[in-house]
């Protein structure tokens, strides 16, 4: 589990996942009556919480993987190293280190949490144009109706 998460769950907090299928939008969203527009757009709006908090975590856990990441090499790098400086073996042991079994776990776990939250970056994204387009026709719908009672009203 994740730091993050974990630290969340001590606090007393959660991320609950909704619980409704996200499903997806008509390629032409004119089709769905108002009720099914608000609907969808609840919908949406909940998934985009969810993926809005899974980004936090993804980030936080990123950024942590990342840290361990540098201080094993930092550390690993001033026991190696010594007190040479010379270029040539600054390379030696930097290329040393590079090929460290545990640097080379460490960099893979940094690599699987930014590949994961470029995919919930990219999620929530979609869940917000899917969003903007709703509000749009619900907008629009809205205006269209004010329009039909201007006419009448005359």
């Amino acid at each position: 589990m994740s730091e993050a998460l974990q630290k969340l769950e001590s606090l007393g907090l959660s991320i609950a996942k909704p619980t409704m299928e996200v499903g997806h939008l008509p390629s032409d969203i004119t089709l769905l009556n108002s009720e099914q527009l608000g609907e969808k757009f609840t919908i949406l709006t909940a998934w985009a919480d969810y993926a809005a908090s899974l980004l936090a975590v993804a980030q936080v856990d990123e950024r942590a993987a990342q840290r361990k990441l540098a201080f094993k090499e930092n550390t690993l790098l001033v026991s190696r190293l010594g007190s040479a400086t010379k270029g040539d073996r600054v390379t030696l042991v930097k290329a040393q280190i590079a090929i460290d079994p545990e640097i080379l776990a460490l960099s893979q776990d940094y690599e699987d949490k930014y590949a994961y939250r470029k995919l919930v970056e990219m999620m929530l994204s979609n869940y917000e144009r899917d969003i903007a387009l709703i509000s749009r026709e619900l907008t629009r719908r809205s205006n269209d109706l004010r329009s039909t009672r201007k006419e009448w009203s005359l």
